[in-house]
């Protein structure tokens, strides 16, 4: 019923102008131009909703050779996306996403020619993401231009336009033989990257009736450990305040002696082997050596990377008004990451499998008679003394267990992440009883995998301690490492198929013009598949996560859009749509525009829109994340913390679950702008927002589930006792739940100047940047709100100031780039205790960061383009971050390039 009231709603907004309006004659036919906001033709390039264009001439400039790279520089792009340099973002490893508004990436929907993609196949518990799109698939030298629109856009395009929408445009016609390479890295040679591309056309589509272009694209990063150049991001602190590549884990190899007791933390009984390279006393007061190990040594600015592309399109001239296209994109990402080898301890570790049973690991330990403890020939004539924590030493009567703090070194550590990409459309653009038609068929299937090397398996690591077969800081065979350490296989699909069609014709006359109207459907079918390794699924990888997802839906979505001059110098846009999914029901959106010429040089504009984000299928279908973490407190059991029981500090195995009663996420979001133009020379543009995202999709923690346990039954699972008493929690399941709030505000600029200096050449200046005013969070009804602005990877500002001087074949262009400081903690949270502890109290707030860039390009050889550009020309070091005490910097605000170069050349024949 609802939908039928939403289908009749559209009907009549259709009909909300006069019915004997006059239709257009030929001569009055609009000129193509489509900017992304609208599904309506228009020869205005600015709507009434703010859009940034990136043209390629602009990205050329940059010197971007990824588009995660080239948006992460517009300043409308915030904190909450993913970057696939050198953590790899856990479960969402080798995946690069975008965040506008400072909303996370699942708010901002990426599309590809005004069409939708597909989501990566991974899911990203640790960050609640869901939908995430993998921006580094689409390969840069297919790309003509990219179209931010910084409003929300369900009312055109769906789900996930809370905070806006980057629409990119693919190039469709290009004539000619092209060559490009390009190669960037700084100049002591570290962070290479090396990108070569061509690309083939023919046809003339007015002349000849076609056109065919074929393009392929390769791309190599270079990957760079933090001891290649430990000094980018203030070694010095992170070394005095966290050891940073000071050997101090006494997880090392060839290991350290404790005793044993059945998983609790022992007493230190000196090193296993006398041959460690880094030994230290035990302590200030006690010189006994133990053995330690650099734990950082492994960590990476970035991990290396190898993108391969291939993209075609065909486009054949039906008739004079209609034409037929065909295009096809293909890719591959491959990402390698590498970390210290894996290590254990006499310690316990609990985790779970896929049906939700602990499993616990009761610590590293050698049996009494293992070759490699000391104490297996003791006896009462035959005595073993081994060294105590006290500096004196403990004798041994019997063979007697001992734990064991060992690094696997001999084990390499690591995983490489594979995402292919294959898109296909086929699309065709008409006219028809003046309407001008545009309809395709998209089919887009992407598939990532994650292989891991070097994660210990249960039953091999048991079985080769036992029988003596792994020699602990000794020499081992493939086979036993293989045993011990199985390579694993997880793997993620998703698949996106929808057929579409919409169209727009001038309805009629009013007071300021023409009248137009566009009506527009579509049907889709989602897929999505999270899969992991069968020995992880089983328990049986000491202390793995586990992924897994299964879920596909229909979606049905019917739209119209009017664009009503309703008198000269205003533009009203209305906009409905109506979607049906077969997972959890209807949505109807709606956007309201207008842009009203005031006089020659100032214009105002201003949009309100309502949208909704569907719960990803890896939150409403079939679906379970496990993950497992130490230091809960069971409040039953554990009313008054006591060090003496153990329900006080619980290892919990926790599954965050999928749940079929989600409703949609819904927000609101405002508009309000102002165009000036007092000078033909002269461009400013003010634009105020605000967007209020309500019902946002999370779960609780584990340990407030835990505090409010009868409020969530069957969340909370115990142990069976014989005695009728409360038994053990040995899991805590999170349900995803319609919590928290999110009210963001802030204002855009973009002011543009230009100068002609006749014979000289012609300087343009421009400044453009975000300045947010508020982002308050509120993580479930009935809390108080928090506001987040500056704090935590939420700058307040960003910003980007650049002249640019061109004079026949040169261009050179001067760049700086601003982005505000922020507390190095959470709201609601404290700073670091090292950093106030130990007298640095002034880095709990990271620092501003400004750099200057430069870009030099020459045309003047025929046929051949020379472009150079050099970033962070002062070579800014950015802020430190003490939250990531081994790189020292997050890749979500800033990097530790440093200065380096970019070359780009391209020849044309």
């Amino acid at each position: 019923m609802k939908t039928r009231l939403s289908l009749l709603a559209l009907a009549c907004l259709a009909a909300t102008l006069p019915a004997a309006a006059q239709t257009a004659t030929p001569d009055n036919k609009l000129e193509k131009v489509e900017v992304t906001g609208t599904m309506i033709k228009r020869l205005d390039a600015e709507t009434p909703a703010p859009v940034t264009i990136l043209k390629r001439e602009d990205i050329l400039r940059t010197g971007a050779t990824s588009l995660d790279e080239l948006l992460r520089m517009d300043p409308s792009t915030g904190a909450g996306g993913l970057d696939d340099l050198g953590s790899g973002n856990g479960f969402a490893a080798g995946t690069a996403s975008i965040s506008m508004r400072g909303m996370g990436s699942a708010a901002t929907l990426v599309l590809i020619n005004g069409r939708r993609i597909a989501p990566a196949g991974v899911v990203d518990p640790n960050s609640g993401q869901s939908t995430v799109f993998n921006i580094n698939s689409i390969p840069m030298s297919a790309i003509e231009r990219v179209e931010i629109l910084k409003s929300g856009a369900s009312s055109l395009y769906g789900s996930d336009a809370l905070a806006g929408v980057v629409n990119v445009i693919l190039r469709s016609d290009y004539q000619g033989q092209m060559i490009e390479v390009n190669a960037k890295q700084r100049f002591d040679g570290l962070f290479k990257n090396q990108t070569v591309n061509g690309t083939v056309g023919f046809g003339n589509i007015a002349d000849d009736g076609y056109n065919v272009m074929i393009g392929a694209e390769v791309y190599l990063r270079d990957g760079v450990n933090i001891t290649e150049a430990p000094d980018l991001v203030r070694s010095d602190i992170l070394t005095k305040l966290y050891n940073r590549l000071v050997p101090s884990s006494t997880s090392s190899y060839p290991g350290n002696l404790y005793t044993y007791n059945n998983g609790l933390a022992g007493s230190f009984r000196g090193m296993l082997s006398s041959e460690c390279k880094t030994q230290a006393p035990y302590s200030s007061t006690v010189s006994t050596p133990r053995c330690l190990w650099d734990s950082n040594q492994y960590a990476s600015y970035v991990g290396e990377q190898k993108r391969g592309s291939v993209f075609a399109r065909g486009t054949l001239r039906v008739n004079a008004v209609t034409q037929v296209s065909a295009e096809i994109m293909a890719s591959r990402v491959k990402n390698e990451y590498t970390d210290s080898p894996t290590s254990r301890s006499e310690s316990l570790t609990t985790w779970g499998d896929s049906q939700g049973n602990t499993v616990q690991y009761m610590g590293l330990a050698l049996p009494a008679n293992h070759p490699q403890n000391p104490t297996r020939l003791a006896s009462a004539s035959n005595p073993i003394k081994l060294p105590n924590s006290s500096g004196g030493t403990t004798t041994y009567t019997k063979p007697t267990v001992l734990g064991l703090r060992y690094r696997f070194a001999d084990i390499p550590y690591g995983y490489s992440t594979e995402a292919d990409n294959v898109r296909m459309v086929v699309s065709g653009q008409t006219e028809w009883n003046g309407w001008d038609l545009d309809g395709g068929i998209l089919h887009h299937f992407q598939r990532n995998t994650k292989d891991l090397h070097g994660r210990l398996s249960l039953s091999g690591l048991n079985k080769v301690v036992n029988d003596g077969s792994y020699v602990f800081g000794g020499v081992n065979s493939a086979d036993v490492l293989a045993i011990m350490a199985p390579d694993l296989h997880d793997w993620g699909k998703a698949q996106t198929s929808s057929v579409d069609l919409r169209g727009s014709r001038e309805i009629g006359q009013l007071a300021g013009g023409a009248a137009m109207l566009g009506l527009g459907g579509e049907f889709r079918h989602e897929s999505f598949e999270v899969g992991a390794d069968p020995r992880t699924a089983a328990g049986d990888i000491i202390g793995r996560g586990i992924g897994e997802a299964s879920g596909s839906r229909n979606v049905a979505a019917a739209y119209a859009e009017v664009q009503a001059p309703l008198f000269k110098g205003l533009e009203t846009q209305t906009a409905l749509r109506a979607e049906h999914y077969t997972d959890f029901g209807n949505a109807v959106t709606a956007k309201v525009g207008a842009k009203y010429k005031l006089t020659d040089t100032i214009s105002l504009r201003g949009s309100w829109a309502n949208g909704f984000r569907a719960p990803s299928l890896s939150q409403i279908s079939k679906s379970s994340v496990f993950s497992f973490s130490s230091g809960y407190r069971d409040p039953r059991l554990c009313p008054v913390v006591d060090t003496t029981n153990n329900n006080c500090s619980l290892s919990l195995s926790t599954v965050s679950l999928a749940n079929p009663d989600l409703k949609p996420e819904k927000s609101d979001s405002y508009t309000l702008g102002v165009l000036f133009s007092p000078t033909r020379s002269t461009d400013v543009i003010v634009d105020g927002w605000y967007i209020e995202r309500r019902g946002e999709v999370d779960r609780l923690s584990a340990q407030e589930i835990l505090n409010r346990e009868s409020q969530f039954p069957g969340m909370v699972l115990r142990l069976p006792t014989t005695d009728g008493t409360l038994g053990q929690v040995f899991q805590v399941r999170r349900p995803y739940l319609n919590l928290a709030k999110t009210r963001t505000s802030g204002v855009d600029y973009d002011l543009t100047q230009r100068f002609s200096l006749a014979e000289l050449g012609k300087v343009r200046l421009s400044l453009r940047g975000t300045r947010m005013l508020m982002r308050k969070q509120q993580d479930e009804a009935g809390q108080a709100a928090v506001e987040t602005l500056g704090f935590y990877k939420v700058p307040r500002s960003k910003a980007s100031l650049s002249a640019n001087w061109s004079r026949d074949a040169w261009s050179v262009t001067m760049t700086g780039n601003y982005q505000s400081g922020f507390q190095t903690f959470d709201a609601g949270g404290t700073c670091d205790s090292t950093l106030v502890s130990k007298g640095y109290a002034d880095l709990c707030r990271m620092k501003a960061w400004r750099t200057l860039d430069l870009s030099v390009s020459y045309k003047g050889f025929k046929g051949i383009r020379l472009s150079t550009t050099i970033r962070n020309l002062a070579d800014s070091r950015p802020p430190l971050d003490p939250n990531e005490t081994e790189v020292g910097v997050t890749g979500s605000v800033a990097n530790a390039y440093g200065r380096y170069l970019t070359v780009n050349a391209s020849y044309e024949f």
